[in-house]
C-alpha cells in the first residue's frame, strides 16, 4: 500500500525545503524525501559551514592589517577547536530551523534515497525498509556532488574533496587546490590564513574563470598578495600518493612542474545527482551532462516532474534554487510567474567579498552589445580610506543605446550585501542613470556603486572622469 500526497519533493536543500514550506503554506498535502542531511550540501557542508570559517579568518587577517592604525593586538591566532565547534553549532541552529518549519507545516520527512517507479510513483530505500509513495506532482531538488578526476583521486584524508576542507581535519604546512572556481578560491583562503602554504591550479586561464576579467585580475592579484602561488593555464597530468604526502606533475604554461603536498583539496566543478533517480522509469529528459532539461516553470518533458536548482543546470546558487522551488510549487498550484529574473546575482566570498549580476563585459560583447562602461575604486571613498577597505572597485556594463544596465560587478567588503540595489534595478529594467541618481548613504561603501553608474556617462563626482 503506498502512501499518497499531491506533492513529492525528492532533496531537502535550499531549493527542496523552501518548496516543500511554500507547498504546505498553500495548501499542498506535501511530502519530502532526503537522503541524507536536512539542508543540503549548503546548509551542511557548503554555504553556511564555509561562511562561518571564512568571517574568523577574515577576521584575523583584518586585525594584523589594522595595527597600523592603532589597534594593538598580539599572538592573534585561531583556536581550532572552538572554530569548528562554532562552524558546528551554526549549522545545527540552522538545520534545526529549517525542520522546525517543515514540521509546523505539516509536511512530512522521509529518510531515505528515492528512485522513480513511474511518473506517479517513487520508491524510497532506508536500510532495508522499503517505502511506496504515489503523487500527483513531483519535485526533483537532489542537486550536485562534486566531481572526481582520474588523474588524482581522493581518499578524504589526503587528497580532500569540498565536504572533508570544511571540517577542517587539520592545517598542513603545505596544500594544492585543483580549481579556481568559488569553493577552491573560498577554502584556499581559509587555509591560507590557517597558516598553510597554499598553491592553486586551474586549467582555465583565469582565477574565477567565469566572472567578469576585471574581477578575475582583482582577485588573483589579491590571492597572492595574500602569499598564496597561482597557476593558471595549468593541467594536472598526474599524482601519487608517497607516505603522507601526495606528489603533483602539472603541465604549466612556463613547463612541467612537480609539487609534493601535505594535503590537496580537488574543487574541480560539479555533476547532477541524477543517476539513481531511474528518471527513464518516469520518462524525464536529461541533457548530454545529466542536468535535467525544464521550462521557465521548472517542468520537465514530463508534465507532473519539475526540477529546480543545481540539478536542473544553470548557476548552481542556493539562493537560485530557494527562488526556482517557489516557481515551481505555484506552478503547480496554478499561479505561478515562473523563473523569469532577467538575472541571476552571484557571490564568492573571499577577501575582498564579489558580487555581481547579468552580463560580463566580454558577454556583453559576445551577444553583439555595444556597451559603455563605468567604474569607481573603493580607494575615491571616505568609508573606504577609513577602514582600510582600499582594495575595490564596482563596475557597471550598460548598453551604449538604451543606457540599461546588462551588467554590475563588485569587489570589495560587503559586496554581496551592496549588491542588492542594483539587482532590484536590473530586475525593472533600470538604466545607468537610474543608478547614478538613486542616494546611496554617506559614508558607505555603497556609494562606489552610485559613483560606477554616474560615470558610464563620465559624471562621477569623487574621480576625474
Amino acid at each position: 500500500m503506498a502512501d499518497k500526497y499531491k506533492l513529492v519533493v525528492i532533496g531537502a536543500g535550499p531549493g527542496g525545503y523552501v518548496a516543500a514550506i511554500r507547498a504546505a503554506q498553500l495548501g499542498i498535502k506535501t511530502a519530502l524525501v532526503e537522503r541524507e542531511y536536512v539542508g543540503g550540501v549548503c546548509l551542511n557542508w557548503g554555504c553556511i559551514p564555509s561562511k562561518a570559517l571564512l568571517y574568523v579568518t577574515e577576521l584575523k587577517r583584518t586585525v594584523l592589517a589594522c595595527e597600523k592604525i592603532g589597534l594593538k593586538a598580539s599572538n592573534v591566532d585561531i583556536d581550532l577547536e572552538k572554530l569548528r565547534k562554532h562552524k558546528d553549532e551554526t549549522v545545527k541552529r540552522l538545520t534545526g530551523g529549517v525542520k522546525l518549519l517543515l514540521d509546523k507545516g505539516g509536511v512530512k520527512v522521509y529518510d531515505g534515497t528515492a528512485s522513480f517507479v513511474s511518473s506517479k510513483e517513487i520508491e524510497v530505500v532506508r536500510d532495508t525498509t522499503k517505502t511506496r509513495i504515489e503523487a500527483e506532482y513531483f519535485i526533483i531538488a537532489t542537486g550536485t556532488t562534486p566531481m572526481e578526476l582520474p588523474m588524482i583521486k581522493t581518499d578524504g584524508k589526503i587528497v580532500i574533496g569540498a565536504r572533508e576542507s570544511i571540517n577542517i581535519p587539520r592545517v598542513p604546512q603545505t596544500m594544492g587546490v585543483i580549481g579556481a572556481g568559488p569553493i577552491g578560491v573560498e577554502m584556499a583562503t581559509v587555509y591560507n590564513t590557517l597558516g598553510a602554504k597554499v598553491t592553486i591550479i586551474e586549467l582555465l586561464d583565469a582565477v574565477l574563470p567565469t566572472l567578469d576579467q576585471d574581477i578575475s585580475k582583482a582577485s588573483e592579484r589579491e590571492l597572492k598578495k595574500q602569499g598564496m602561488e597561482i597557476f593558471t593555464s595549468s593541467k594536472v597530468v598526474s599524482s601519487k600518493k608517497v607516505g603522507d604526502k601526495v606528489e603533483v606533475e602539472v603541465e604549466t604554461p612556463q613547463g612541467k612542474k612537480n609539487f609534493t603536498f601535505d594535503m590537496v583539496l580537488v574543487a574541480a566543478g560539479m555533476k547532477p545527482n541524477t543517476a539513481g533517480l531511474n528518471l527513464e522509469k518516469a520518462g524525464v529528459k536529461t541533457d548530454s551532462r545529466g542536468f535535467v532539461i525544464v521550462d521557465k516553470y521548472m517542468r520537465s518533458n514530463v508534465s507532473n516532474i519539475f526540477a529546480i536548482g543545481d540539478v536542473a543546470g544553470g548557476l548552481l546558487l542556493a539562493h537560485k534554487a530557494s527562488h526556482e522551488g517557489v516557481a515551481a510549487v505555484e506552478a503547480i498550484a496554478g499561479s505561478s510567474m515562473g523563473a523569469d529574473w532577467k538575472y541571476v546575482p552571484y557571490a564568492v566570498f573571499t577577501d575582498p567579498e564579489i558580487a555581481g549580476i547579468g552580463m560580463t563585459e566580454k558577454e556583453a560583447v559576445a551577444a553583439g552589445k555595444k556597451i559603455k562602461t563605468g567604474k569607481f575604486n573603493y580607494r575615491a571613498l571616505g568609508k573606504a580610506i577609513a577602514t582600510l577597505a582600499v582594495d575595490g572597485f564596482a563596475k557597471v556594463i550598460a548598453d551604449a543605446e538604451t543606457d540599461e544596465i546588462l551588467g554590475i560587478h563588485v569587489f570589495g567588503p560587503h559586496a554581496g550585501d551592496i549588491l542588492y540595489a542594483g539587482t532590484a534595478l536590473i530586475e525593472f529594467d533600470g538604466t545607468a542613470e537610474d543608478l547614478g541618481h538613486i542616494m546611496a548613504i554617506h559614508p558607505t561603501l555603497s556609494e562606489a556603486m552610485m559613483e560606477a553608474g554616474l560615470n558610464v556617462h563620465k559624471k562621477a563626482l569623487h574621480i576625474i572622469n
